[in-house]
């Protein structure tokens, strides 16, 4: 692999897209369309990724290592928090509910308890030109729904996701210049080319 400064990725900006559970993926850039619904404004934090592994080690008594190391889960968790205080953000942040008024006043009724609420989840992150996209075809809410009422700051909604298991694998859909295999195949050119020069060197 060469040093490739093109290759060091800032995601400036982004957004996060929710649908109903067994929505297509995206297989393209464009901005998604219903159902996909962008919730807003994000936290200057943007949004944290966790690809866990769970293993077990073998041991034997013969030996000082571990003979087989068992995978035994590999849980992922998204976690980013809201700015904006609306409907789309509360039916999220509290898995469903309802919503009643034409008009103001508006009065919203959370779920029943031990309700579940599986969504499909894009997360897109932005470098100049290119854009990522990360898409997750179930994922649920889960942990504590935590956010304080203040008069220094704006109500913040913080959420953790976990991706739940699928027909469909997860994904990266990007056009990023390191994506691309003609960029592999340079870089493989390049380091077989410098070790014939270090040879002919020596």
């Amino acid at each position: 692999m060469a040093l490739e400064p093109l290759h060091v990725t800032v995601a400036g900006t982004g957004a996060v897209w929710v649908a109903p559970e067994g929505t297509a993926l995206p297989v393209d850039l464009a901005a998604p369309i219903a159902p996909w619904e962008d919730v807003g404004y994000v936290g200057e934090d943007g949004c944290s990724f966790t690809f866990s592994r769970d293993q077990e080690e073998i041991t034997a008594w013969q030996a000082a290592e571990p003979v087989r190391i068992l995978i035994t889960s590999e849980p992922k968790t998204i976690e980013f928090e809201l700015l904006e205080f609306d409907r789309a953000s509360l039916l999220l942040a509290f898995r469903g509910g309802s919503f009643v008024g034409a008009a103001a006043p508006y009065t919203y009724t959370p779920p029943a308890p031990g309700g579940t609420d599986v969504r499909a989840m894009l997360i897109d992150g932005v470098d100049g030109a290119s854009t990522f996209r990360f898409g997750f075809p179930r994922v649920q809410l889960q942990g504590d729904l935590e956010f304080a009422l203040l008069r220094t700051d704006a109500v913040r909604l913080s959420m953790e996701f976990g991706v739940l298991a699928s027909a469909t694998s997860w994904q990266i859909v990007s056009d990023l210049p390191g994506f691309g295999i003609g960029t592999v195949l340079a870089e493989e050119a390049e380091a077989k080319g410098g070790g014939k020069r270090e040879r002919a060197t020596a």
